[in-house]
């Protein structure tokens, strides 16, 4: 126990390195640095050789999940058409066989000729279908019929679908691991154990989800997601995304005085290439107007700071989705999370670790949003080294920028193998003995090992002391051993005294007290006998089990833990 408890200490304590660093260091790493500065640290410090991230893939494609009639890139511009319209484009143009729910729409109020007003410029076609949910409208597709519909019911309809997942099993993965991570960042709320409608369980290797097909589709990206990953992967996103990110790091220059939002916003599209839409239904329930007045004056700020600026005002924000930056209310934001998973091998390499990381992650990017404390937010480690965070745009990307930070302070910084421990590393440890034999030595200890390197008056600058205090005595005679296992005893109680040195010693010389008292105890083998000595029968058993620098020993109670010497 105490082991485990010093690596999470060391661990923490690393992360807490980190953070110093995070806080110190404000500028981006770019990705594409890391191979040529993973090829340093292996010429620098060839002892520790950390793994190599990979910066793609990126994101894992939805039309990659798709039948290729609703993947097929078009272009078109549907601006005052309607519903209708619509659905004859994808029929004449796409020939594509749509379905459209009247009945459905009636009973929500909505009529064909409600008004859509869109467009594509050689994307997807199926990110069109995606842009009705502005509109209140869903679609799903049944034997290679799409269905427009209402989101409502385009969300009840539920299909089950079966997932193999041998091979992520073969890879290390658990599958009560994998359920849990699956249910707790892809449509969190959706899942029978919060009260959703959702199902998944698990027969073999394989997992079988009930769940709309939008759901079915984030659960088959985040699978793929899981068998191959970068630095950052979403795990069902667009790759236009991909592009508009790094156009929103590109810097500008602003000054809106009092110009209507609407304005504002095509400014910037015009100036970044970007897709920038207000998202209207939204807006109109938030009551803010497409002429509303923004000022804002920045220079040389990325766009991403600058729109954040320009909407704080108005309590707005924006996401990435289906092909568009949309400005929206940071409800509508925190309704709307993305997945990703994170590689980082060079970061954690056991569960203790990843738990500090966890820590590192959800106290410095945006700490109020997590999950822990009622945020929308969740980290997940699917396994040491794989890291799956559920959570908006804005944060994801913090997420990211902080990881890089650490990787720079661990790449400044001394690698140290954790497996090969400091022979000089000063520590104190508490041995629990019998009375007598902690009392012989408590005499004899300094002559028997290392007896230079003990303090006193000649060699003041030596490190090792020694003290004894007294501890509970043991109960012995209450159980004895038996042929089967342990029986009661109905002799009398025997009480064995007990006492604890205190030593303060290298790691190196604590080796040596400890292999010196298990010979005390257990004496050394007999030449020839079966088996080897025999454990002793009180003091110093489960001394390996405390501390990985000492000789594991057998016996009967007793046993000692270890503190770092300050």
């Amino acid at each position: 126990m105490t082991a485990t408890i010093l690596r999470c200490v060391g661990a923490v304590a690393l992360c807490s390195m980190l953070s110093i660093a995070a806080v110190t260091c404000g500028q981006d790493v770019p990705a594409e640095d890391t191979a040529k500065d993973r090829a340093d640290d292996k010429q620098t410090s060839p002892e520790v050789e950390l793994p190599v991230i990979p910066s793609d893939p990126k994101t894992v494609d939805p039309a990659t999940l798709l039948p290729d009639d609703l993947t097929r890139r078009a272009t078109c511009d549907l601006t005052d058409s309607s519903v209708t319209e619509l659905i004859e484009w994808l029929r004449q143009e796409q020939g594509l066989v749509v379905l459209l729910d009247k009945e459905a729409l009636d009973d929500v109020g909505m009529l064909p000729s409600e008004p859509v007003s869109d467009r594509l410029d050689d994307a997807p076609v199926y990110l069109l279908l995606n842009r009705l949910e502005s509109l209140g409208l869903g679609w799903y597709l049944d034997d290679h019929i799409v269905h427009v519909t209402t989101a409502e019911e385009a969300e009840d309809r539920r299909t089950t679908s079966p997932h193999t997942i041998g091979d992520l099993l073969d890879k290390g993965y658990e599958v009560d691991v994998l359920i849990d991570l699956i249910t707790s960042t892809v449509a969190p709320a959706s899942w029978e154990e919060v009260g959703g409608p959702g199902v998944l369980s698990s027969l073999g290797d394989v997992l079988f989800v009930r769940q709309s097909d939008d759901v079915q589709r984030q659960v088959q990206g985040l699978l793929i997601a899981l068998r191959q990953h970068g630095r950052m992967t979403f795990a069902h996103d667009p790759p236009q995304h991909v592009a508009f990110r790094q156009k929103l790091k590109q810097l500008v220059t602003v000054d809106f005085r009092d110009m209507p939002l609407e304005s504002a916003v095509a400014t910037l599209a015009e100036r970044s290439g970007i897709d920038i839409r207000l998202d209207m239904p939204t807006l109109r329930d938030l009551r803010i107007r497409p002429r509303q007045p923004v000022s804002v004056t920045l220079k040389q700020c990325k766009l991403e700071t600058v729109l954040q600026a320009m909407l704080m005002d108005l309590d707005l924000t924006w996401i990435l989705r289906d092909g568009v930056l949309w400005v929206t209310s940071e409800e509508e934001a925190e309704s709307l999370l993305k997945t990703a998973v994170f590689d980082v091998r060079d970061l954690c390499r056991d569960d203790a670790e990843a738990g500090a990381l966890l820590e590192a992650i959800t106290s410095q990017a945006s700490p109020q949003s997590w999950d822990t404390v009622g945020g929308p937010g969740s980290v997940v480690f699917a396994r040491p080294g794989t890291m799956v965070v559920s959570h908006q745009e804005r944060v994801l990307m913090e997420v990211l920028d902080l990881l890089e930070i650490y990787r720079t302070a661990l790449r400044s910084s001394k690698p140290r193998d954790r497996d090969v421990e400091d022979e000089d590393e000063v520590t104190t440890v508490y041995y629990r003995l019998h009375a007598d034999v902690a009392d012989d030595l408590l005499k004899k200890l300094r002559r028997l090992v290392r007896p230079e390197s003990w303090k006193s008056k000649q060699r003041p600058e030596a490190v090792g002391t020694i003290l004894r205090v007294a501890s509970p005595p043991e109960v012995l005679g209450a159980a004895v051993a038996s042929g089967t296992g342990t029986k009661t005893s109905s002799g009398p109680v025997v009480l064995s005294q007990q006492a604890v040195l205190i030593i303060t010693q290298t790691r190196g010389a604590h080796k040596e007290i400890g292999e010196l008292i298990h010979r005390v105890e257990s004496g050394d083998p007999v030449l020839g006998a079966m088996g080897g000595g025999m454990g002793g029968f009180g003091g110093m058993g489960g001394i390996g089990g405390m501390d990985e620098s000492v000789t594991p020993s057998a016996g009967f109670g007793g046993g000692f833990f270890a503190v770092p010497h300050e």
